[in-house]
């Protein structure tokens, strides 16, 4: 149990690192690339941060049933 929650919080704060990086590289973005890059970014910080948080809640919903 321990361990989904520990996990579940790893992956919102590396989602929350992502979305700092895309912040920070996206500033100058007049290129193809850059503009794929910000997305690609974009897209696994929002991904990873759904994870996170549906591994969160089922970790809680199933604490709740105990």
């Amino acid at each position: 149990m321990l361990k989904k929650i520990k996990t579940s919080v790893f992956l919102i704060i590396l989602s929350e690192i992502l979305y700092w990086i895309l912040n920070y590289l996206s500033s100058n973005n007049n290129s193809n690339f850059g503009d794929f890059t910000s997305g690609v970014l974009l897209g696994i910080s929002v991904g990873i941060k759904l994870i996170g948080i549906i591994l969160l809640l089922v970790c809680i919903v199933k604490y709740k049933d105990e």
